[in-house]
Parts: C-alpha cells; structure tokens; sequence
C-alpha cells in the first residue's frame, strides 16, 4: 500500500472505531463513562474561553506591532498590514481555541482511564477472537496503572506544549512558528495515546512506541490528523473518547508493535 492509501487508512481508523462500538452494544456501558467526562470538561473549557474571548485577543494582539498612517500615501502599504495583522491575531486565537479542546480531551482522558483501559481490552479481545479478557492484575492495581499511565502522557504532551507556548511569548514573532508547531505534535502524539493502553498491556517502552510510530507514518499521520480536526466538531468531539481509543487499539491489533514496517 502506498503513502497515500495508509494515510486514509489512518483516516479511516476512526470511522471503524465508531463501527466496532455500534456493532458490540455490550461495550456501549463502558463507553459512555468516557462521554459523559468528555461532555462536562469540554463544554467547561468552551465556556471558560468564550467567556475570556476578548482576554485571549488582546494577550496576543499585544504582541504584534500596531502600524498607524503617517500620511495618505502611507495607507498603501499600512492598509494590506494591518489586515494581515488582523488575520495574525485571529488566527492565534483560533489556534489556541484549538489546543484548548483537544487539552480538554486529554484530561478527560485521564479521568476515564480505567473506563478506557477496560474497553480497549475488551475490544482488543474481540478483535483477536480471544473471548473474554481478565486482567491479572486486581481491579484497584489495574485502575491505577491505567490512570497513572494516561497521566504520564499527557504531562509529556503538556510539557511540550509549555516550552512551545513559551518560546512564542517570549520571543518576538515566535508565536508564528510555535502555533503551527502545538498543532504539528499533537497531531503526532495523539496516536500513542489512544493506543497507549493496548501498548502498556505489551509493556513497550518509549523508545519502541517512537519506532513504531515513525514505521507507520503514514498512517499515524492520518489517524492523528483526523483525530485533531474531528475534535474541533462541535457535539462530535463529545463521543470520541470511546472511538478513537477503539481505534487506536485496533490500529495496534492490526500491526506490529514493535515498530516493523507495514
């Protein structure tokens, strides 16, 4: 298969994540615990920076360089400037709108995480023809692993996050950069953690998740990619949770976790 047709079947892993739970109604309970703290931190976020909108603006219109017309003739090159100054601030703040979806996402991850973990081993165990599925570990140990785990990831991410949101207000013009930038990683990093519970239970160390990631590229490009947008739909990103992370398991189920090529 080529680059192409894995980066639609990156695409595509999130549709099937959604046919797999409509097709087994016995998932459907541990799949609405997830939706149900997505509904309530999500909807909290968006409320929080619609009520801060103007806030948000002016944070970053204050770091971009006010032109004013000195003469009439002076409006020629002031005009064109001032719109893509305008277009500048408002994307900034789209971007961070963005970022602040998707970190809603994630700490509603951490909080579902032994409702999480629970499903992608129930889905891994039907995708293998494994039957039932239990743990060997004690239902509190397994809880916390899994919350610990999901914890760790995303801490990683927002350390990242941090340094980039950093750089771009400290350095003049950085923000250019570093926006893009948020985007790019969290679109490289939601793969892993979707399917980061199905790689704990194979006790793979980050390292190897690097290498099996960046040996399917193509795919995690895609699958990552439709998994940031798809957050950005409103009532859509309420029922994700459970979806992408039948995806992400899916998508370990159906590959090499070791890294191998395709």
């Amino acid at each position: 298969m080529g680059i192409v047709g894995r980066v639609h079947g990156g695409v595509r892993l999130a549709t099937e994540g959604f046919s797999f739970l409509r097709g087994h109604p016995r998932l459907w309970g541990l799949a609405m615990v997830p939706v149900l703290f997505a509904m309530l931190l999500v909807g909290g976020a968006g409320s929080a920076f619609w009520l801060h909108l103007d806030e948000v603006h002016a944070f970053f219109a204050a770091y971009l360089p006010a032109l004013e017309a000195g003469a009439w003739w002076t409006w020629l090159w002031v005009g064109p400037g001032k719109a893509l100054l305008f277009l500048a601030r408002w994307l900034a703040v789209l971007l961070s709108f963005a970022v602040t979806f998707v970190a809603a996402l994630l700490v509603a991850n951490v909080a579902s995480a032994p409702f999480l973990d629970a499903l992608s081993e129930r889905v891994e165990a039907i995708e293998l023809g494994q039957g039932a599925v239990v743990s060997e570990e004690g239902l509190l140990a397994g809880a916390l692993s899994s919350f610990v785990s999901e914890l760790g990831r995303v801490a990683f991410l927002g350390g990242i996050w941090l340094v980039l949101t950093l750089a771009g207000v400290v350095v003049p013009g950085a923000h250019f950069v570093t926006g893009p930038l948020l985007i790019a990683t969290t679109i490289a990093f939601l793969p892993l953690d979707y399917a980061g519970f199905a790689l704990d239970r194979r006790g793979l160390s980050f390292a190897a998740r690097r290498r099996w990631l960046k040996a399917h590229r193509p795919t995690m490009l895609g699958f990552g990619g439709i998994a940031f947008v798809a957050c950005m739909v409103p009532g859509l990103n309420l029922l994700l949770l459970p979806t992408l992370v039948t995806a992400g398991t899916l998508l370990v189920a159906r590959t090499d976790p070791a890294g191998s090529e395709p």
